[in-house]
């Protein structure tokens, strides 16, 4: 966040207008594709302009996106036309020096190799499942990366303060703070996610300027708990905060321009394009080995993508069209061989490979298929992940069975007591 000309200004007009509660009114909305909802508040009081525009994360047409590392510090309409985005606003707070973002970052499923997560921090992350996108924040006291996210986790962006937790309006901000500047009124940049994750805000609020000095980080919190927010986060604010609509700025940044930015947050309506799974079942995870020489290739295999779809390896190869854009699993079985999942993020319009290395021996009931580590990234392999669920669920019978039959046993040695006592006393 970084002040504008009218700074000075501005500190002057929010001491004057400290004691002023907001009470934003809506004065225009319209609905500029389905599944987006955009409005406008105004808060004539302090005075206050809000931009808000509501996403709908359960359609199947709508797929958010975060600049990976490579295209960073563009400004919000740059990367908006560099992704031909409908909806995009600015990310995390930053250094200016090497536009390297204060918390963690990761765009294109790969993480940033200059950001972390922090406990001072929250993180947005989304992905891909089946024909909607799920979308969550943590908290700044849960310390993520790559590796703790879920599985197929294609974007994240970091921010501060947290504005709502679990449904409940931050009451703590520090007012210390220069990067953010909490207790201030400022512009602001904010994302907010409903209770069942089928709803997402992005709230721009203009600042600095006559006809809007902008909102505290209560305020926004506030705002946002109305329209049902469930938890949300700020994201960088000041000279930095914009939105583009349809490629067009649609807030006023208080430079009376837009700043260059190291990461973004966007949203793309339009059907997404379908991908193609495709792999080698083999011998060995030598996958580049497996793809030219024969001998190291399985045929015959059964194939079973996770939508129902199953397939016969003839040629030791299988490919399956139309699959939507996620982390998709293949379960690979054949005789005298241990079954295996396998998982890969597959992208929109392109193949994807995701090759498969099947040991010798046979399941037993009390495992479930491990699922390995041998998702190809391409003929050459790469590394595959574990969806977890069915392992946890076997797991969990198991469990549950073993502690029935040792509450059986318990039961009948009772009984056997019991009866030797009632003799006894006889």
């Amino acid at each position: 966040m970084r002040a504008g000309p009218l700074l000075l200004l501005v500190v002057a007009a929010a001491v004057a207008s400290g004691t002023t509660a907001a009470a934003p009114a809506l004065v225009s909305q319209s609905d500029p594709h389905p599944g987006i909802h955009r409005e406008l508040w105004v808060d004539t009081a302090i005075p206050a302009r809000i931009h808000l525009v509501r996403i709908d994360l359960s359609s199947a047409e709508i797929a958010l996106y975060a600049t990976k590392e490579s295209d960073r510090g563009g400004t919000t309409s740059s990367y908006s036309d560099l992704i031909d985005a409908q909806i995009a606003i600015n990310g995390d707070a930053f250094a200016v020096a090497g536009y390297k973002p204060r918390g963690f970052a990761m765009g294109d499923s790969a993480p940033w190799s200059s950001s972390a997560d922090d406990i001072a921090t929250a993180v947005l992350h989304y992905r891909r499942a089946g024909e909607r996108t799920v979308a969550a924040i943590e908290p700044p006291d849960s310390v993520v990366d790559s590796a703790t996210l879920p599985p197929g986790t294609q974007g994240a962006i970091a921010g501060r303060p947290l504005l709502v937790r679990a449904g409940v309006v931050e009451t703590q901000f520090d007012c210390n703070d220069p990067i953010t500047i909490s207790c201030s009124r400022a512009p602001r940049t904010a994302v907010a996610i409903s209770e069942d994750g089928n709803t997402m805000w992005l709230a721009v609020v203009n600042g600095w300027q006559v006809t809007s000095r902008g909102l505290t980080a209560a305020e926004l919190a506030t705002f946002l708990h109305a329209r049902r927010a469930y938890t949300a986060i700020a994201l960088d604010g000041g000279s930095s905060s914009t939105l583009i609509v349809d490629g067009a700025l649609a807030n006023s940044p208080s430079d009376g321009i837009e700043r260059p930015v190291a990461n973004h947050l966007a949203i793309k309506f339009g059907a997404l394009p379908k991908g193609v799974m495709k792999g080698f079942i083999c011998k060995t995870a030598d996958y580049a080995a497996c793809g030219q020489n024969p001998a190291l290739q399985l045929p015959g295999a059964i194939v079973t993508l996770d939508d129902g779809r199953t397939v016969t390896a003839t040629n030791a190869f299988y490919t399956f069209t139309g699959v939507t854009p996620r982390l998709a699993c293949v379960t690979v079985k054949k005789a005298g061989y241990k079954t295996k999942v396998s998982c890969k993020a597959v992208q929109s319009g392109v193949e994807t490979y995701n090759s498969v290395f099947l040991e010798l021996g046979t399941d037993t009931p009390a495992t479930s298929p491990d699922p390995g580590d041998d998702a190809g990234a391409g003929p050459g392999g790469g590394a595959s992940e574990d969806r977890g669920g069915a392992a946890c669920s076997v797991r969990g019978g198991d469990l549950g069975g073993a502690r029935s039959h040792l509450l059986l046993v318990a039961l009948v040695a009772w009984m056997l007591i019991r009866r030797a006592g009632t003799k006894a006393k006889g």
